[in-house]
């Protein structure tokens, strides 16, 4: 029985060892987790930054591409309108 009872000891023994082994490696990395972590945040930003001004920029080249379209457009029935009216001219 006693022999029970220092194996049991001697187990719970290595258990915590075990145990406290791994709670300190962990708290030891926490450190890296953080600087990682905060690395990653500061790309992020940098990132959602990035991501809104070229977002300001395609609306404003959208726009103006509209605008552009728009025009041609104009331009191009007016242009069909003076074709029409020149080949009547020249029928007559």
């Amino acid at each position: 029985m006693r022999e029970l009872s220092n194996w049991i000891q001697v187990f719970a023994g290595a258990i915590s060892t075990l145990i406290a082994a791994v709670a300190v490696s962990h708290k030891t990395n926490r450190a890296d987790y953080d600087a990682i972590i905060n690395e990653h945040k500061s790309e992020r930003d940098e990132l959602k930054k990035e991501r809104d001004e070229f977002k300001k920029s395609y609306y404003e080249e959208r726009e103006l591409r509209t605008k552009a379209e728009n025009e041609a457009l104009e331009y191009k029935t007016k242009c069909k309108i003076l074709a029409k009216e020149l080949k009547r001219k020249n029928e007559h």
